[in-house]
């Protein structure tokens, strides 16, 4: 996949990411207290470290009137590797889809992560200060909540991501108990399966080292693995996969169906002739909003 994927960051597929810390960025709500804001910059400890980025929010239809003391569902949305969370804003449509639901969505800047839960002394690679997924959690998610009127409980918070950002979203989910729906588009879960000649292998490697010197980091981080699943219990899960994806294979897909079994609360959709691409994300819209409306109880307006 390396070619493939220095070509897609030459057509601009894959957009490169300003990266993490954006030194005096402006932290503020749009002028109307409705629509995307500026980017703001949240700040966090994690394990000693600190880290810094920028972070795109939608505030929906009804936000800026809001009655005192409504809170609002949250969706956290997360890019994938080497994107930009402007491309959430410019070319899906999340905000048609926040005011139809009434959430707020907070798209971070997040780089290369690949949702490491601990960086090594061989993650030559790194987006940040401080792991991918503690930062989301521990940083970023009561960062939110302090500064928004958004919900304070899982029952109301839910997390998505397409291509990385969708297997992001997954393992957060995994790794704490704190949304109760997650919704991947494109992810990658099952890590044994990637080729060491393929770029997914490459750009986790950059992270956890060679997968045969160093197999129980990449388990720990194994969306599929049976401790990871078990975090699992009481989310609502999302997935939709292209059938023609040259990127990330399908069979990732099959990997996390297969690995949650029958009896799961999860929606798997195989969508023929499609690829990774905008195109594909956003025909999933409909049905990924429609998921993680009835796992929040939330009934949409009409568009």
């Amino acid at each position: 996949m390396t070619g493939l994927l220095f070509s897609l960051l030459a057509s601009g597929l894959v957009a490169a990411s300003p990266g993490p810390g954006v030194p005096g960025s402006e932290v503020g709500e749009p002028r109307s207290g409705e629509g995307w804001s500026e980017p703001l910059a949240v700040s966090g400890t994690v394990g000693g470290a600190r880290a810094t980025t920028r972070v795109l929010v939608y505030l929906p239809r009804g936000y800026a009137a809001r009655a005192p003391g409504r809170r609002f569902p949250l969706v956290i949305a997360l890019h994938g590797w080497n994107h930009a969370p402007e491309l959430y804003r410019d070319k899906g449509d999340l905000g048609a889809f926040a005011d139809r639901y009434g959430v707020v969505v907070a798209v971070p800047a997040m780089g290369k992560t690949v949702y490491e839960t601990r960086f090594y002394p061989e993650s030559s690679k790194r987006w940040g200060a401080v792991p991918g997924t503690p930062f989301v959690a521990e940083v970023l998610l009561p960062t939110l909540r302090a500064r928004y009127a958004v919900a304070e409980d899982r029952a109301h918070t839910a997390v998505i991501g397409y291509s990385t950002g969708g297997r992001g979203a997954v393992l957060l989910a995994e790794a704490y108990p704190l949304f109760a729906f997650a919704g991947s588009l494109s992810g990658t879960f099952d890590l044994t399966r990637l080729d060491p000649g393929d770029g997914e292998y490459k750009i986790h490697a950059l992270v956890y080292g060679p997968r045969r010197r160093f197999a129980e980091r990449w388990e720990r981080d194994n969306v599929v693995a049976a401790e990871r699943l078990a975090g699992l219990r009481g989310v609502a899960v999302f997935a939709a996969h292209g059938a023609d994806d040259a990127v990330v294979h399908p069979d990732q897909l099959y990997a996390l169906r297969d690995a949650l079994g029958a009896g799961a609360h999860a929606t798997f959709t195989v969508a023929a002739g499609q690829g990774h691409t905008w195109a594909f994300w956003n025909s999933q819209s409909e049905a990924l909003f429609a998921a993680l409306g009835r796992a929040l109880g939330l009934a949409p307006t009409v568009p």
